[in-house]
């Protein structure tokens, strides 16, 4: 036998691995505007029966001048109601593993790291949250990205979406969506493989099989929502709207006191008047007492919009003959105010539109206690998948994370908008 000497390369079987100790998340997870709603305004458990939201809308209004002296006084009138109803929709979050990965997790720190059950279904409510605050930028019907005028069809993918409103910001890996028509004709279904949505790169989504016919123009839609005339949750846009033309909660759009109010910029760059007149509208509707607990509510862009408004007027003051320091930037995100007002700052908003927000006029109505791990009578939440073809068990597990709710806001004139506003450059 020829004579060994140890090396590194002989002794591989003897050798551990080093391993980071903190997983780091390469992946965003904020939900801003989820949170914000979710702890303001009410939470309502409802029945099948529709939520009926009511609004007064309108005092005894009738008034003339009257000869006391022997006139004949006018026929009277009264105050005047409506009301809009909502039911709950049931979104889901499926999570299916091996009941090997499990064993396996359940091992100890000498076999795993972590147990990859356990996380994930403690991911499943960060993503839920997530998901919610993705679908709050949506107009209601389940739309939540469009095919850039770019995308060259055939099946070519990548799809690249249109940057925006929302560019692929309201998509996830691993989520499966419709592609529609722009007249909500089903194309097909996909799960996105890969996601592009960094600010200032073409935005597109990987799909594991592109539908057949999928051209520009097309929706990107929330996988579930029908074809045709899809409903989905209610978001910002069916609540920000100053359209005359639709319904809001049933009642007709024609009727003034739904329609919300908002500044049409055109394009154009955002300025300080825009602003003031969104406020201003809000306040002529209802009155100077309207203008109480509003914040604002936007994307970055129009952050940097804003600032650039300042570039031109900034002022450095001498004391003492020294220049002070100079920084032409938000030093605290937390601390931005626009007229004294707080900026909910959102990397899933739209970028063309900033919207003057009131919380706690923000209503949900829920089934349940959703949030929830859906069960059975027994009360089992863990699943055995079953094998569609023979009928017999396979060695994987399912469970199924639920929500169930819709919203409503009981006063659209309280609130207001910007939109249609040019998204500056680097955006």
């Amino acid at each position: 036998m020829s004579n060994v000497i140890g090396t590194a390369s002989t002794t591989q079987q003897l050798q551990l691995e080093a391993l980071n100790e903190v997983i780091k998340l390469l992946i965003e997870k904020e939900a801003k505007l989820d949170a914000r709603i979710s702890e303001r305004g009410s939470v309502t458990p409802v029945s099948l029966r529709s939520f009926r939201l009511r609004f007064q809308t309108a005092f005894p209004g009738n008034v003339a001048l009257f000869n006391l002296d022997g006139g004949i006084l006018p026929a009277g009138n009264f105050s005047a109601w409506d009301q809009g109803t909502l039911t709950p929709l049931a979104t889901v979050i499926p999570v299916e593993y091996s009941r090997l990965v499990d064993i396996i997790g359940d091992s100890g720190p000498k076999v795993v790291s972590e147990n990859p059950v356990t996380k994930t279904l403690a991911d499943v409510a960060v993503q839920m949250a997530k998901n919610r605050d993705q679908f709050l930028q949506q107009a209601g019907d389940g739309k939540i990205g469009q095919v850039d005028p770019s995308y060259a069809g055939g099946g070519a993918n990548p799809i690249v979406l249109a940057s925006s409103p929302w560019g692929a910001r309201l998509v996830s890996q691993g989520q499966q969506v419709q592609v529609m028509s722009n007249t909500y004709t089903l194309r097909g279904t996909c799960y996105i493989q890969n996601v592009n949505n960094k600010l200032g790169s073409a935005q597109s989504i990987t799909v594991d099989a592109v539908p057949a016919g999928t051209v520009a123009g097309d929706y990107i839609m929330v996988a579930g929502v029908a074809a045709t005339t899809p409903v989905f949750l209610y978001g910002i846009p069916y609540f920000h709207n100053t359209a005359t033309t639709g319904t809001y909660l049933g009642i007709n759009r024609t009727q003034n006191y739904v329609v919300a109010n908002g500044v049409a910029a055109g394009g154009a760059p955002l300025s300080l008047p825009m602003l003031r007149a969104a406020l201003s509208r809000v306040e002529q509707s209802l009155g100077t007492d309207a203008l109480k607990s509003q914040v604002w509510h936007s994307h970055p862009s129009q952050i940097q919009a804003y600032e650039e408004m300042g570039f031109a007027k900034q002022e450095i003051l001498m004391t003492n003959g020294k220049m002070p320091g100079f920084d032409g930037l938000t030093a605290n995100v937390g601390q931005f105010t626009i007229a004294g007002r707080e900026v909910v700052r959102n990397i899933h908003a739209d970028q063309t539109r900033i919207d003057f927000m009131e919380f706690g006029s923000w209503l949900k109505v829920v089934w349940g206690k959703a949030p929830f791990w859906f069960k059975n009578r027994s009360g089992q939440w863990v699943f055995q998948i079953y094998d569609p073809a023979s009928g017999n068990p396979t060695a994987n597990e399912g469970c199924y994370y639920v929500d169930a709710r819709q919203y409503a806001v009981d006063n659209p004139q309280a609130i207001s908008s910007v939109t249609g506003l040019k998204v500056p450059v680097y955006n």
